[in-house]
This record gives C-alpha cells, structure tokens and sequence, in this order.
C-alpha cells in the first residue's frame, strides 16, 4: 500500500455500486443481486455503453439505475457517466430532504405572501457516498468486494483496489501489466502487483481530485498516479473476484493492443512527474536520427520531482519504452513562430513562460493563440488542449503535419495521440506501416499500436495466415511479437 495517510475530514458511511457494461445482458442481473448484499451499499448504478442487446432491460429489471450510451464511449467515459449519475441521485434525496424530514421541525417562519411554510434543507454534515466500480460479468462474485468496501468504511484507505487470484483463461496480459507498473512506479515510487485492477473502491474526495480522467482503458492507471501524487492513501487488498478472462485468440490480443496504446497515453499525460533521466542525450549517437517532436533544449525545473528508483534491467526497459514521450512543460516555440527560441539552452525566464510556470506577456499569449491555431492544420480530430499544446512547442508543424499524412493511415488522429506520435519515429513507422503485408490503410489507433512497438521489429506470419492481412490482423500480430519479446 502506499505511504500516504487518508486526507479526507468526513469519511463516507454508505457505497454506491458502479458497473459499466456493454453487451452483458446474460451476467448484469447476477452482478447487480450480488452487489446489493455487501454491506453498506444502498445504491446500483449501471451503465450500458452502446450495447446491442437487453443489457439496459435487464439491469433496469434488476432494480438498478440505468442510463445508456448510443454509442460505446469506452470504460472511462461510462465511470465518469456512472459517478455523476450517482452525485445527481444524492442531490435529488437531499433535495428531497430524506427519511427524516419533517416539515413542522425544519420550516422557516410563515412568510407574508406564501401559503405554507418552506422547507429547510440543511445538508452540511452530508458526506457523499463512496464509489464502487465492478466489472459487469463478475456475476455472484461480485459481493467479494467487500474487503475494499470495508477498508474505505472503516479503515480509512482513500482508494481500494482488487487483488484478483489467477482467472481461468487468461493469457498474454503481461507487457500490458508490466507497462502499467513501471510507469506507475516511475510517476510516484509506489510498486502496483495487479496495476490494471478495474475493482476499486474510491471516495468521493479521491475521485474528484482524480479528474479528468485518463480516457480508455488508461483510467486505472492515471486513477492510480492521480491519487498517489495528490497524496491519498491507496491500498491493493485481496478480493475472491472472478469475471469472464480476455484470451488469446485474435479479439484478445486487439483488446491487449488497445489497452497498451491506453495505457502509454495515460503514462504521457503524468510524464512531467517522472524524475529527469541524466546523459539521456550521450546516449544518443552523434549521427543518429532524432525522433520528430523531442525538445531542441530541456528547461530548468523548479518544481520538486520524487527520487528515482533504483536501476535495474527492467526499469532500463521501462524507460526505453517512455523516452520518446515528449515532456509536458518542455516545449519551446518552433522556428516557424514570430520570435523562436534559440536552439541551445533558452532564456530562464521565457523558457518559463513556454514551460507553463509562469505568467505570460500580452505579446506571448498571443505567440500561444498563433501556435494553437497552426496546429489545428494538422490531421487532428478535436482540439489541442493547453499542456498538449506545450508539448509540441518545440515541434515544426509543417514537418510534422507532412510526416503524419505520409502515414498509410486513413483518418484523423486523437490531439494526445498526435503528441505521443510526435515523440516517435514517424519515417520509420511509414516505412513498418507500407511494408506491412496488409490491404487496404490503418486507422489511426492501429498505428499508435505499432508506433509503441518499433523496436521489436517486424512480426513473422504465422502459417495458417496469408498475405494480404487486415489492419486488425497485422496489428495483433505486432502485439503478440511484442509479447513474446518481453516473455523471452
């Protein structure tokens, strides 16, 4: 568990459960009856996340709230969805006033013009309830739970999370786990063993010094970094949890794929956390090539960073797979701006500016408006926000724009996507891309996936497949390469 101690002045009393579910219409009703016997939880809260089949019916048949998605949104979204349906339902009971109101004993003065007395809804000593997230197919194990349920209630952890024993059929989640834990480890010195653990109990203080949230399935990982940084108690506790495993056929491993691409998109978002690695830039030969988008010069912190852990072999590995995520707060303007930095090591106090840490002048809120604006022109779908923004200030638009659209991909990029590609090799992922064996052009997400997995090198065909694959195909294929890599 970590070091920290509960920071919270009113500790919750009571649970409400949270289940995000897609297409689970034949596990939700047993999930729900399971939850509703653990002690302490008086609330159900489902979320159907674009399911096609009865999973609102039946949940709704079960007694739980319900609301549902149109469209699958992906696990962080439908946590979020499920924690403000929660936060509305308490307002409506206090609103309400609760099982104890009475109108005699709390009602102000009759008032000229009113013809009764106004209810006076005094709410201050209300403590939210605490959050239990559960998997939709855990089915009658779901009231295993309660251990984490216990250890909020009672013992005052801020954020419980599962430990689940070996789940029958499950394979090849290693570099996915490994990846989450390292990084975790890097961001705050707390070592997870079961990092991607969905079943956590949080408090509502926890939860909301936790937003945003990481989006996909990321959100275990930046939850765990959030709440560790901001300095709340969290605790991996044993739970006799089972749920349905991901296996390892072709659907598994593009499960794998996309919780990696998650996963290392949470881990960017909490780089600025990691301590500064020493002769990173020896290591790097005089005659090769740098990845487009790394900082021309690293700025002076003055922000306090946790000690680095021990090296070790694995953590060398860990670092190899983070090093070309560009650091948040970094960045200076490139040479296509009004007033560029120089290209050695910049001003202290401008390089301040562009890092984030301090005030800008009238004249460099406008330089950052310009910047925001010639990034729009790259094949982004939405918009930049500000740290991603500052991320690629060091990055040429027009070559980085010219780069992404030579890519054998079909469609826009996510704005954190395009941060995590620019701190890649983008002409040797166009070189991997076009000499893949594959029919047709990637979506954007197949390649992230393969961006993260270069140095592995090109997976072998295995023999019952022929050429040409779908992107899907090869994109799993480069997964499994990967895995076997890190096994080995």
């Amino acid at each position: 568990m970590s070091a920290a101690g509960p920071l919270t002045a009113h500790r919750p009393e009571r649970v409400a459960v949270v289940i995000p579910a897609k297409n689970e219409a034949e596990r939700i009703e047993a999930t729900i009856a399971s939850a509703r016997g653990i002690p302490g939880v008086d609330l159900v809260a489902v979320v159907d996340d674009g399911s096609s089949d009865a999973t609102s019916a039946v949940a709704m048949g079960a007694g739980a709230l319900v609301v549902r998605h149109k469209t699958n949104r992906g696990k962080a979204a439908a946590m979020a969805t499920g924690a403000q349906m929660v936060a509305i339902q308490e307002g409506a009971e206090r609103a309400d006033g609760g099982e104890g109101f009475s109108e005699e004993l709390h009602a102000e003065p009759r008032s000229p013009g009113h013809t009764g007395p106004l209810p006076v809804i005094d709410d201050r000593d209300a403590v939210p309830r605490a959050l239990l997230f559960l998997d939709a197919d855990m089915g009658e194990s779901a009231a295993a739970a309660q251990p984490l349920v216990e250890a909020v209630l009672g013992e005052g952890v801020d954020m419980a999370i599962a430990l689940l024993p070996p789940q029958s059929g499950a394979g090849g989640m290693g570099v996915v786990v490994r990846t989450a834990r390292r990084g975790i480890l890097r961001a705050t010195g707390w070592e997870a063993t079961q990092p991607l653990s969905g079943t956590r109990c949080i408090t509502r203080e926890t939860w909301d010094a936790c937003q945003p949230l990481a989006p996909g399935w990321g959100v275990e990982t930046s939850l765990t970094i959030d709440a560790l940084t901001a300095g709340f108690w969290v605790k991996e506790i044993p739970a006799d949890l089972h749920h349905r495993a991901t296996g390892n056929d072709l659907r598994g491993r593009l499960h794998r794929a996309a919780q990696l691409r998650d996963v290392l998109r949470a881990l960017a978002r909490t780089r600025h956390l990691s301590p500064e690695i020493e002769g990173a830039d020896e290591e790097q030969g005089a005659g090769e090539k740098k990845p487009a988008g790394l900082p021309a010069a690293a700025l002076e912190r003055e922000e306090p960073v946790a000690s680095a852990p021990a090296e070790t072999p694995e953590r060398e590995a860990a670092e190899e797979t983070a090093s070309t995520e560009p650091e948040p707060g970094s960045a200076a303007p490139s040479a296509g701006t009004p007033t560029p930095l120089p290209t050695g090591r910049p001003d202290h106090d401008e390089a301040k500016v562009w890092a984030g840490l301090a005030e800008p002048d009238e004249p460099d809120a406008e330089l950052a408006e310009q910047r925001r604006l010639t990034l729009a022109d790259l094949p982004v779908d939405g918009e930049f926000s500000d740290d991603e923004t500052r991320a690629l200030g060091d990055v040429d638009p027009a070559e980085l724009d010219a780069l992404l659209r030579a890519l054998k991909v079909e469609g826009d990029f996510a704005p954190d996507d395009i941060v995590y590609l620019a701190g890649t090799d983008l002409e040797q992922l166009a070189e991997r891309l076009d000499a893949a064996p594959v029919e047709g052009r990637f979506e954007p997400a197949h390649a992230v996936i393969i961006a993260s997995h270069l140095q592995v090198g090109k997976p072998e065909l295995p023999a019952p497949l022929t050429a040409p694959l779908t992107p899907e195909e090869y994109t799993s294929l480069v997964v499994h390469a990967a895995v076997d890599a890190e096994n080995s």
